[in-house]
C-alpha cells in the first residue's frame, strides 16, 4: 500500500512502503508568538498542520535520484504530495515543504544481469554492479493548516 507520493504535480515519485515505524503522519499545532502592546507575549494558534516523517532502508540509483530531486525541489518551494493519514485507507492531497532531509549513503553494490558494450560495439549480457543507497529520511510539514 502506498503511504507517500512526492511532487504529484511535477514528476511524481511513489516511495516504497516503509516498515516498522518508518512512516509517521501526525497533526501538530501551528502557532505564532505575538507581542502585545504591554510587552506580554501570547501564542496564537493558527490551526493544525500535518507533519510527515518517512525513512527507508535501501534505494537503487535511479530511485535515489528521483527521490532527491523531489525533496530538493520541496526545500525551495511547496510541493503537492499524496499521503496516508493514520487510521485511514484514503490518501489525502496537500502542499508540503521539506523541513529535514538526510541524504542516502552508499551501502554496497549488488550484481544483476545487464548488458555492457564490447570494443566492437556489440552488447554482451553479463553481471553488472548496481549501487544500493541506504539511511534515507525526510520530514515534510504542511504549508497551510488543514483544519
Amino acid at each position: 500500500m502506498n503511504q507517500l507520493v512526492l511532487d504529484t504535480t511535477g514528476t511524481p515519485v511513489t516511495l516504497p512502503e516503509s516498515q516498522k515505524g518508518g512512516y509517521i503522519a501526525e497533526l501538530k499545532p501551528l502557532s505564532v508568538d505575538v507581542e502585545m502592546v504591554t510587552g506580554r507575549i501570547v501564542r496564537e494558534l493558527r490551526g493544525n498542520v500535518w507533519v510527515l516523517r518517512y525513512q527507508y532502508g535501501y534505494f537503487t540509483d535511479q530511485m535515489r535520484n528521483s527521490v532527491l530531486s523531489a525533496c530538493e525541489k520541496g526545500r525551495g518551494q511547496a510541493i503537492t504530495c499524496l499521503f496516508l493519514p493514520p487510521h485511514s485507507e484514503q490518501m489525502i492531497t496537500s502542499k508540503f515543504m521539506v523541513t529535514e532531509l538526510t541524504y542516502p549513503k552508499f551501502m554496497w553494490s549488488r550484481q544483476v544481469m545487464g548488458e555492457i558494450v564490447d570494443e566492437d560495439g556489440e552488447p554482451i549480457e553479463t553481471l553488472v554492479p548496481v549501487p544500493m543507497w541506504g539511511d534515507f529520511s525526510v520530514e515534510l510539514r504542511e504549508v497551510k493548516p488543514s483544519d
